[in-house]
């Protein structure tokens, strides 16, 4: 081609692109540059609502959990201050006693201590000086020095260690802003704050903004109803001082993610009212701002808070989509214009492309057919979650196992999980939940489904999990197959075992019975050709009693008809009646028992059958150890578990058996020749006695060294124990009413361990008993229930003149239901919150509706 002609056909080309021909293309750029702008004006408005909620979560954690703690120190000095009006006599070690118990630097850290600064006036401060010197303490001088009508001198301050000690003897109301604190304390009666000071207390590393709450302490029997008879019955102040950077760093610990936050004192003339700031001064325009004022004790406090770079980048990830709309519109548009300039090429592309697309739908269609049939032949139903959005599709065979007509549209999550079994439903989210955020890419559950008609319907779920490119789970696709008849043969199975088991106790008895009669010679000598056989006779038919005593136990642990009575027991009480038990078997044996560190701890169990496992574990040690071995028992506790280790020195477990030495019937030897006799069930009857007390089980073994196998167990805290029979006075009871036993127990743990004393109850009918029989402060509730419906008892709590104001907690997964029902009526003792738990949003609901109820 010549240049004229290459100049020609450019110049067509030209043409042709801002032809009216054309005019589609360029309709096509301007509805995708439309639609980048909009879907980009859309993301960047929804990650700024996102931001703004996290932060002021965030911001609003961070100003409650400061007001609280203030409030919990406000306690702790009332207490002390308790304690003087109380006893007729204070001294240093009272008071050494009482914040030792306390436990401060484990349950408030950031506190320097507690302490008692005692009033003197001007004309007892000699007497006064001579007096703490015969105390043990001859240097002893109130400081600073100089003539004052009116001395506060600091005489305990526990603990007495450390920085502390630098503000032994101080005089605080010679200090202008510890005064003006004191002076309005005393005054008033009440708790009060002072402004940023130096605390004496900074002897040595960064100095940190201080303050100092006051209670103020007067004579007993002396009147107070004025300012002027409180002045003149002063005794003294009980104390805290804190750093504010450490009172902080305790308080809030990791409850500010990517905030920053500075704290100051608002009254006026301060030279420096920052109390603490943790945020970057460089970082000159953050995206989110809030300032909250926060009035405590006579101080008004401001609190700054600002979003961090990374808070801020976390939500400004829509910075691609203009770029990738404008690639995509003008990739469009290159397109179009392509297949106006080519439209024959274009003809014979949809052509080929129309022949390639039925091959494909052909394929596709024979796939599908295949998996129907697949499916069909199974007798399996399948179904598909996407979880962005947590909905949910199901096959037709999904839903008539479970008695429901089949829709072929997509349905809320939150259906199908109404239809797990109450007892089931905590478990399955949890191992749900575990397999989505670990990086396994399919799972296998087991578990219990609602039939319509109001039986369960055992099913085995299968799924394969969707990740995008970053690892988190999109979707997760699968199968469910009713695993009824299953489950059935299963029962009859165990049935026919536990039948045959109690029919051969009975007469296996009398033929042990009267074996054991003959050999002891009570009928009579017995020849001496009988005696070996009948022995034998006897020491098999005790063999056979044990394997039967071992079905029974496993069928009764499998079918959960086991009764467990756990009390709190001492573990060496159980080791040392498990040592005598097993000692005349490990003399006959020529194997000596050893016990290292049995501590002398408390745990929950059911002594019977921690027994069973514990002679388990030593009669398999002395069993497979050799003559002139020794088993050793060995006792150690970590925190709040114990565990008891029973090592041997046999051989050891091989490799290839180690997956199965606590499944039923497992023996590493398992030839008709085995030199060691046993059933194979002890370890896997030990493995699940273990788990009904909240223990677990394991081994360690390195052939040919022997074999350790262990049982752990948490420890009963003694105070615990002690504290039970007060513990109703103590703290304030809820009762906490669900369907589900674990959620009602997951509650409950959660608000016992807030300082609440948690009852449980799966029924209404249980609670309306509770609530007659004993008095509760709060009750948390779920709406649906196994006989009856949560409004109907709300209704009746309301109804009765003694529980009309208690404060309930709804948590519900239907808390929009209940709503509804309520028909617009206002109840300000009645709180909302919806399932699944969470820990932080239910104790802060509980004690808002709680706080609110007191207020009435």
């Amino acid at each position: 081609m010549t240049e004229l002609e290459q100049q020609q056909a450019r110049a067509g080309v030209s043409n042709a692109a801002f032809s009216r021909q054309n005019a589609l293309s360029w309709l096509v750029l301007g509805i995708g540059v439309l639609a980048t702008l909009f879907i980009w004006s859309y993301l960047v408005e929804r990650e700024e609502r996102a931001a703004h909620r996290e932060f002021l979560l965030i911001t609003d954690d961070i100003t409650s959990a400061i007001h609280k703690r203030m409030i919990d120190h406000e306690q702790i000095l009332l207490g002390g201050a308790g304690l003087f009006d109380a006893a007729v006599e204070v001294d240093r070690d009272k008071w050494r006693i009482l914040v030792e118990r306390l436990q401060l630097a484990n349950n408030y850290p950031g506190i320097l201590g507690v302490g008692f600064t005692q009033v003197v006036r001007a004309n007892v401060l000699s007497q006064f000086e001579r007096q703490i010197r015969a105390e043990g303490f001859p240097d002893f001088r109130v400081h600073p020095e100089g003539e004052r009508s009116l001395y506060t001198s600091i005489v305990y301050l526990e603990p007495f260690e450390g920085r502390n000690l630098a503000a032994f003897g101080y005089d605080m109301y010679s200090e202008p802003t510890r005064q003006a604190a004191m002076q309005a304390a005393a005054e008033s009666g009440k708790s009060w704050v002072t402004g940023p000071v130096k605390l004496l207390q900074e002897t040595h590393g960064v100095i940190q903004a201080g303050i100092l709450m006051y209670v103020p302490v007067y004579y007993g029997g002396l009147p107070v109803s004025t300012t002027e008879e409180r002045l003149a019955a002063l005794r003294g102040f009980v104390y805290s001082p804190y750093r504010m950077g450490d009172l902080l760093a305790g308080i809030l610990g990791s409850l500010t993610p990517g905030v920053g936050y500075r704290l100051l004192d608002t009254a006026p003339g301060l030279d420096n009212p920052t109390l603490f700031s943790d945020i970057d001064d460089t970082v000159t325009s953050p995206a989110l701002t809030r300032t909250v004022q926060l009035s405590l004790y006579g101080r008004d406090w401001q609190l700054e808070f600002e979003s961090t770079p990374e808070f801020d980048d976390r939500y400004n990830n829509s910075g691609w989509v203009p770029f990738a709309g404008l690639g995509i519109s003008l990739l469009l548009f290159l397109m179009a214009t392509l297949l106006v300039l080519r439209r024959d090429q274009a003809e014979l592309l949809a052509h080929a492309m129309t022949q390639q697309l039925r091959s494909s739908n052909a394929a596709l269609r024979q796939s599908e057919e295949r998996q129907r049939l697949v499916l069909k032949g199974s007798n399996d139903g399948w179904w598909d979650i996407y979880l962005n959005d947590m909905r949910f599709i199901a096959s037709q065979r999904a839903w008539e196992m479970l008695g429901y007509p089949p829709t072929s549209d997509f349905q809320s999550l939150h259906r199908w999980q109404a239809l797990v079994a109450p007892e089931e439903r905590h478990k399955l989210i949890k191992l749900l939940r575990e397999a989505l955020q670990s990086d396994q890419s399919a799972f296998s559950i087991e578990t219990s489904l609602s039939h319509q008609a109001g039986h369960r319907v055992p099913v085995l779920l299968r799924g394969a999990i969707q990740r995008d490119e970053s690892g988190l789970a999109v979707r997760a696709s699968g199968t469910m197959l009713d695993l009824t008849e299953q489950k059935r043969v299963e029962q009859m199975k165990s049935q026919f075992v536990s039948t045959v088991s109690h029919e051969l106790r009975t007469p296996l008895t009398s033929i042990s019975g009267a074996l054991a009669i003959v050999n002891s010679g009570s009928l009579g000598e017995v020849p001496a050709p009988m005696r070996k056989m009948l022995e034998i006779a006897e020491t098999n038919s005790q063999r056979l009693n044990h394997l039967i005593n071992d079905l029974l136990d496993m069928e009764k642990l499998a079918a959960g008809k086991m009764k467990f009575e756990l009390r709190t027991c001492s573990l060496k009480e159980l080791i040392d009646e498990a040592l005598a038990a097993n000692q005349a078997y490990a003399q006959s044996r020529g194997v000596n028992l050893v016990s290292h560190g049995c501590h002398d701890v408390l745990v929950r169990v059911d002594s019977m059958r921690l027994h069973q496992v514990l002679n388990n574990y030593l009669s398999n040690a002395i069993k497979f150890s050799p003559q002139g071995s020794q088993v050793v028992i060995d006792v150690v506790t970590d925190q709040d578990t114990v565990r008891v280790s029973v090592t041997d020195q046999g051989e050891g477990i091989p490799a290839e058996f180690r997956d199965q030495v606590f499944a039923k019937f497992a023996q590493a030897d398992g030839s008709d020749k085995r030199k060691q006799e046993g059933t194979g069930l002890g370890l896997a009857i030990s493995r699940e006695l273990m788990a009904q007390m909240d223990g677990c089980v394991g081994f360690d073994s390195e052939p040919p060294n022997g074999a350790t196998f262990w049982l752990s167990l948490p420890i009963e805290a003694q105070a615990e124990v002690q504290a039970e029979a007060t513990a109703q006075v103590q703290t304030p009871s809820v009762l906490v009413v669900d369907d589900d036993p674990m959620i009602a127990d997951f509650i409950a743990l959660v608000l016992r361990k807030a300082g609440y004393l948690p009852t449980t109850s799966v029924t209404l009918k249980g609670a309306q008993q509770q609530l007659q029989e004993t008095h509760y402060d709060a009750m948390v509730t779920d709406l649906r229930l196994q006989d009856g419906h949560g409004l109907n008892l709300i209704r009746e709590v309301r109804a009765q003149a003694a529980l009309a104001h208690m404060p309930i907690l709804v948590v519900s997964a239907y808390c929009d239901e209940g709503q509804r029902l309520m028909h617009g009526q206002v109840d300000e003792l009645l709180a909302w919150l919806d399932k699944p738990v969470d820990e932080k949003k239910l104790l802060s609901m509980l004690d808002a509706v709680m706080n609110r109820a007191r207020a009435k």
